[in-house]
């Protein structure tokens, strides 16, 4: 039947004889199913360690690929972006150490940026106290050189023999009120030296406007 068969003969140890025959066909047809099941295991298993490793990768590169956002983030000084953590392995750690930093970094820059507005205002103060004495020294040179060029120009006068016996008396006292004044800025301007370096304590005095203004109007008359 042009069928080709497996046989195997001999003789037991009873001494009987056997004889085993098996067509070839079936073993052929029982290899083909065992390499197609081989076959389709491996696909099976190749799909299934692809899965894998695309999981256990996405798991190990999604936290790396995270921490690399919030560091890149970092670097341009916004700390609003926190990693997530998901475990206690060593790179949950990590990204628990990132938030840490994170904070420091935060809290400090907003400690610096308080700071740097605090010396800008000291800045500008300084340099508004800065004017304010650069005008208050010009109105004090203005102030002393007005009684002392009064002074100079009646002594003047009066050095040249240029006044008459009846006018020395009023260009005496004229001096002398200049002197006064005079002295009196003079002392003011110490007063306030010793103020702005807060060596003395200052005086309260009452007083009271209506003289205090006819006393100044009187002043301005007397000087021009």
């Amino acid at each position: 039947m042009g069928t080709d068969y497996l046989e195997m003969w001999g003789v037991l140890d009873n001494g009987n004889l056997f004889l085993i025959r098996s067509p070839l066909e079936s073993i052929r047809d029982s290899a083909k199913i065992a390499n197609k099941f081989l076959a389709y295991i491996g696909i099976i298993v190749t799909l299934v360690s692809a899965l894998l490793i695309w999981f256990v990768t996405t798991r190990i590169t999604k936290p790396i690929m995270e921490l690399k956002d919030i560091s890149a983030r970092m670097t341009n000084l916004d700390f609003e972006m926190h990693y997530k953590s998901r475990g206690k392995n060593e790179i949950d750690l990590l990204g628990e150490h990132m938030n840490q930093l994170s904070d420091t970094l935060e809290k400090t820059i907003s400690e610096l940026k308080t700071a740097n507005n605090e010396l800008q205002r000291d800045i500008e103060k300084k340099e508004e106290i800065d004017e304010m004495r650069k005008e208050f020294l010009a109105n004090v040179s203005h102030e002393l050189k007005t009684p002392l060029t009064s002074i100079s120009g009646y002594a003047e006068l009066m050095e040249n023999n240029l006044v008459d016996g009846e006018n020395v008396v009023n260009f005496a006292s004229a001096i002398h009120k200049n002197a006064d004044r005079l002295l009196t800025l003079i002392n003011d301007i110490i007063r306030l030296s010793e103020l702005d370096g807060a060596q003395a304590a200052p005086e309260f005095e009452e007083l009271d406007p209506v003289s205090y203004t006819h006393l100044r109007a009187h002043e301005t008359s007397a000087h021009l």
